[in-house]
């Protein structure tokens, strides 16, 4: 073999070994996501249980899910600075730990603060699950796939919305929930170390550059910078759409097919399967309707008056049948799944040096909108009279107010979005 061979070879192999590694990166942190959307939903699915055992109302189930949901927006802000200053490795697998003592505590509950308690910590834990990856893969894979992967990646953490629905079902009915919250932890804390071992937050040779933190004063002229109107819009579709579908498939939907049609724990474990099915179909699918129409904001658009117009249909149609209910939830699913191009209509409207910043403003309006919508909707159904006494089941107009609300408020956001400047598609062939 010649030196101008081993010299041809040589970087070959290097590139080769970093690509391998930077798969087994994302396949780890794939995993780690894959947890945090469990812990996300999980609630749906157990939701009478834990109502009827520990004697907790309507409006307070609302309250605990969407705990989760504020302590991960609370968390925003802090875990992008941790991110900044001391990468995602140590971040992720940091706060992963916080995770695992939440779902203990939620094994233990006896009560209501109990609950709570413990998916507020459950959702801090999580919160630079998704942010923190998406900084990995930019550091690891060419620009020119960041979006392929990134794509790839929430698809794949989808998982972990159907492992919250048959298999928690069955494993709630063969071991308890609170068994299941136990196994949960354990699951967490070994991706925590797995995280911490397998991840490194840059090539070699690009670590250096990968960590130039901020100081304080830049920080927050950043955030002040990035408050603009544009980003204000964007924000209001945000607020609305992922709470609205939690909502939905995360909490009411497994209630709902409970007490007006009597559907047990596998039972609604495999309707809530066939929605979260649906949610990962209409995730791809938004990608290649906006190709079609070449729009961003008329494709997101669209998408909502089609979701609002079938919550519509379930608020003021009474006694339902079970399959009409059904295609009619399952196609609300499809219809939702356009957040991953709510994020790319944000970045594409801010300049590089504040796409981090901008994207946790997003991310602050997603999560508290799940919160603020899920405990308006706890009320709601909690204002119903219950069709019996003690943990009683709720009658079917409370569900229908539900539906209803999540309409009127969808209207009400898509028509502040659409004052937001439009990204027009343009196809663009990799061949990375």
């Amino acid at each position: 073999m010649t030196k101008a061979t081993a010299h041809s070879r040589e970087p070959n192999t290097q590139s080769d070994r970093v690509r391998s590694q930077a798969y087994l990166i994302f396949a780890v942190l794939c995993a780690g996501f894959l947890a945090s959307q469990f812990f996300r939903v999980s609630n749906a699915v157990i939701a009478p249980e834990l109502m009827n055992e520990l004697n907790v109302s309507a409006e307070q189930m609302g309250v605990v899910t969407g705990t989760f949901f504020l302590a991960f927006a609370a968390a925003q802000i802090p875990a992008g600075i941790l991110l900044d200053r001391f990468g995602p490795r140590r971040t992720i697998s940091g706060l992963f730990i916080v995770a695992v003592a939440g779902s203990a505590l939620f094994a233990m509950a006896e009560d209501m603060a109990g609950l709570a308690l413990g998916r507020g910590l459950i959702g801090f834990g999580c919160a630079a699950g998704l942010m923190g990856a998406l900084v990995a893969i930019a550091r690891w894979f060419p620009p020119s796939r960041f979006a392929s992967m990134s794509s790839l990646f929430y698809t794949l953490g989808g998982v972990g919305f159907l492992l919250a629905t048959t298999p928690l079902a069955w494993a709630s009915a063969t071991i308890g929930w609170r068994a299941a919250f136990w196994l949960m932890a354990a699951v967490t804390a070994i991706l925590s170390l797995l995280i911490y071992i397998v991840v490194r937050d840059a090539p070699v040779a690009d670590e250096p550059r990968a960590r130039k933190p901020e100081t304080s004063r830049e920080i927050w002229a950043g955030l002040k910078e990035v408050a603009s109107r544009q980003i204000w819009f964007i924000c209001a579709i945000q607020f609305v759409n992922y709470g609205t579908v939690l909502a939905v498939v995360g909490l009411w939907a497994g209630p709902y097919l409970n007490d007006v049609h009597g559907l047990n724990g596998v039972e609604r474990g495999n309707v809530l399967l066939l929605f979260n099915v649906a949610m990962l179909v209409g995730v791809m699918s938004f990608s290649r309707i906006e190709q079609w129409l070449n729009s961003r904001k008329w494709t997101i658009g669209c998408g909502a008056v089609l979701s609002a117009a079938l919550l519509t249909a379930l608020a003021f149609t009474p006694d339902l049948s079970l399959q009409t209910a059904v295609i009619l939830l399952v196609l609300f699913a499809l219809s939702s799944a356009y957040i991953m191009l709510i994020h790319a209509h944000a970045r594409a409207l801010l300049p590089d040096h504040l796409v981090g910043r901008g994207l946790t403003l997003q991310n602050l309006a997603v999560f508290l909108g799940v919160f603020v919508i899920q405990s308006i909707t706890g009320v709601i159904v909690g204002g119903f009279e219950a069709t019996g006494g003690g943990a009683a089941a709720a009658p079917e107009i409370a569900y229908r107010a539900v539906f209803g609300f999540l309409a009127v408020i969808t209207v009400v956001a898509v028509t502040v979005y659409l004052r937001a400047d439009d990204v027009q598609t343009r196809p663009v062939t990799d061949k990375t």
